[in-house]
């Protein structure tokens, strides 16, 4: 009996046993999450890049359009250097925050009333109204999702270097639970 001691595993192993296969578990599970978000970014940058060269205007994934907001015209509701996320509607309302453009450049403000020839619009932070009604063709979406800060990682993964960056991340994601469960068991 006593023999038999030695070999099965203390109550404590066994425990501990457990935490490890979970460990692994999370482990890969957190790896496959990662891996799966960085390739869906890698997919759609690419998508929006071969669109631009392509000559297509504000391209759209699956209906969804990102910008980073450079200033503080909406300063309250969303701050400079924020990510925001919107999506195309059939219809806008007075209180939505749409993103639109105007002139050349894309502008991210809330509606305060819908008229006859499209909406009026304001920055929060903003005295008065924006001179000009934007119409329904010009309206590229209602605001969705806004990510603090996200705006200075966003524009780097947009650049060519940041998406050899994602490209090489990606496959060291793919591996690296891997890695790290060979680096334990040599441990041990």
């Amino acid at each position: 009996a006593e023999r038999w001691r030695c070999w099965a595993p203390e109550e404590g192993d066994a425990e501990a046993m457990k935490m490890r296969r979970a460990a692994r578990l999370a482990g890969k599970i957190g790896g496959g999450v990662v891996t799966a978000v960085l390739a869906v970014l890698l997919a759609a940058n690419l998508y929006v890049l071969a669109a631009q060269r392509l000559g297509v205007k504000d391209p759209a994934v699956l209906g969804l359009r990102s910008a980073v907001v450079l200033t503080g015209s909406m300063s309250g509701a969303i701050e400079p250097d924020d990510l925001v996320v919107t999506h195309a509607e059939t219809a806008y309302a007075a209180g939505d925050i749409i993103m639109f453009r105007s002139g050349g450049h894309t502008v991210t403000h809330r509606i305060t009333a819908v008229t006859e020839e499209g909406y009026r619009t304001k920055g929060d932070a903003n005295n008065t109204e924006d001179a000009a009604v934007t119409p329904p063709e010009d309206v590229l979406g209602r605001v969705i999702a806004v990510i603090p800060g996200a705006g200075g990682a966003v524009r780097f993964l947009r650049t060519p270097l940041g998406m050899l960056c994602l490209v090489l991340v990606l496959p060291l994601a793919i591996r690296l639970p891997e890695m790290l469960g060979r680096r334990r068991v040599k441990e041990a």
